[in-house]
């Protein structure tokens, strides 16, 4: 059946190239044009949103929420993702298309064609090598934060190779978190990893489909210290776990 399916996969994910490449390249005009002052952000992350729904419109990718938090408060969060596939990065601005968010990543990111110049820009690079810019980055998070900008970190750091299990969460959001004083906010993501599996590039399990998704209730940080890092830690990544062992019992084995 595979061997039957794969030049299928290869082509869907050739097309799934194609159209990301290409809504970029027809976007980055005006992504370069607005990020000429930081007073157009807002306008940027609203055609961050419209990009990522015309991209998952044409690759054939919708989601379904099935969790209740739908309406989040007008506040700033740290919001911790589990990473599954290069789909999450898109696919979040679809599930959270009504409240600004910007990435941290890694510094490579800011040096990737077409893409880096959101890096660059808006979202936050960061170089975990170099102790002085890694704190650099981390006090400009801070500053969005206070603009009531919420941050994305995925607290895995990378895919793992076996996902959808859950890799091993780094300390970075929850100190952030706490030294803040901002709530983590918990996201599942359920079936990206079905949806574009990372690698080989063009022979991983790749089709159009619905993926799901939970926002589970924000965890308040408030009165916590750095005693606390540990259990905010653990405690996220149950929440966000609890899921993927519901929904995934079978691949996760």
């Amino acid at each position: 059946m595979k061997i039957l399916l794969s030049p299928f996969i290869t082509i869907y994910r050739l097309y799934f190239i194609f159209i990301f490449f290409f809504t970029l390249l027809i976007f980055y005009p005006i992504f370069w044009v607005l990020l000429l002052t930081d007073k157009h952000y807002n306008v940027v992350f609203r055609v961050k949103v419209f990009t990522a729904k015309f991209m998952l419109f044409f690759q054939g990718i919708w989601h379904e929420k099935l969790s209740k938090t739908d309406k989040l408060m007008d506040e700033s969060y740290i919001i911790c993702v589990n990473h599954t596939s290069y789909l999450d990065i898109i696919f979040l601005f679809t599930i959270l298309n009504k409240h600004r968010f910007l990435y941290i990543g890694k510094k490579e990111l800011a040096t990737w064609p077409i893409m880096g110049i959101f890096f660059r820009k808006l979202d936050i690079s960061i170089d975990r090598k170099n102790t002085r810019e890694a704190l650099k980055s981390l006090e400009e998070a801070k500053e969005r934060l206070k603009q009531k900008w919420s941050i994305v970190i995925f607290p895995e750091g990378t895919i793992p190779k076996d996902a959808p299990k859950l890799g091993r969460f780094k300390n970075g959001a929850f100190k952030m978190a706490i030294e803040t004083q901002k709530p983590i906010l918990p996201i599942t993501i359920l079936d990206n990893w079905k949806l574009l599996r990372t690698l080989p590039v063009l022979s991983a399990p790749a089709r159009p489909g619905r993926s799901r998704v939970i926002i589970h209730d924000p965890i308040p940080t408030t009165g916590m210290t750095q005693k606390d890092l540990v259990s905010l830690r653990d405690k996220t990544y149950e929440i966000i776990n609890a899921p993927l062992i519901k929904y995934h019992a079978e691949a996760l084995k």
